[in-house]
């Protein structure tokens, strides 16, 4: 089913093409909601939770601003953001200049790994790190742009993210050790 037919049918609040609509992009959009989460549990809510803001928006989206998936995407990822900003995410202050020197893990050992693997090692760094690497390296966020959204400092930003590079670096190589 297109997306245009599902939309059309979701507007006319048509259960069959909602679900449809869902199981569509629910494996894609859960994948997302696991880069923010801090396990299954928590990625579930986030999904059921910008599911449910989806099917109350629908009416907003435009076609010509883009695509279906690509608005669903960017309403389940607010949602997220808007759930971990309500948790008050703890971001320790710092100078990413203090990370500078040193180096990132090798690219041959992070090709050995699964996709759901490196899920799985990202969902073990805390909530702070997680959420800026997640909205740096995978959505583009820029640091600004992160530091706007939760209200911290860009340089706060930097730090944590490269305090989450060196987290999964050893991660990584603990893994690989083992």
């Amino acid at each position: 089913m297109t997306d245009e037919l599902l939309l059309t049918g979701c507007l006319r609040g048509d259960s069959r093409h909602q679900r449809a609509l869902y199981d569509k992009y629910r494996v894609e959009m859960f994948m997302l909601c696991l880069r923010y989460a801090k396990d299954r549990s928590e990625a579930e809510d986030f999904l059921q939770d910008g599911f449910m803001q989806v099917f109350r928006d629908l009416h907003q989206f435009d076609a010509a601003k883009g695509s279906l998936q690509g608005w669903v995407r960017k309403v389940v990822l607010n949602k997220a953001l808007q759930q971990l900003r309500k948790k008050r995410l703890p971001f320790a202050p710092g100078d990413a200049s203090d990370f500078a020197h040193l180096a990132s893990a090798d690219e041959h050992i992070i090709s050995m790994l699964s996709a759901k693997e490196i899920t799985q090692l990202i969902q073990q760094l805390p909530d702070g790190y997680r959420t800026v690497f997640s909205l740096y390296m995978v959505e583009g966020y820029s640091h600004q742009e992160i530091a706007d959204t939760f209200g911290i400092s860009v340089n706060t930003s930097k730090t944590q993210l490269h305090k989450a590079r060196l987290a999964l670096q050893q991660k990584i190589t603990n893994l690989v050790s083992a």
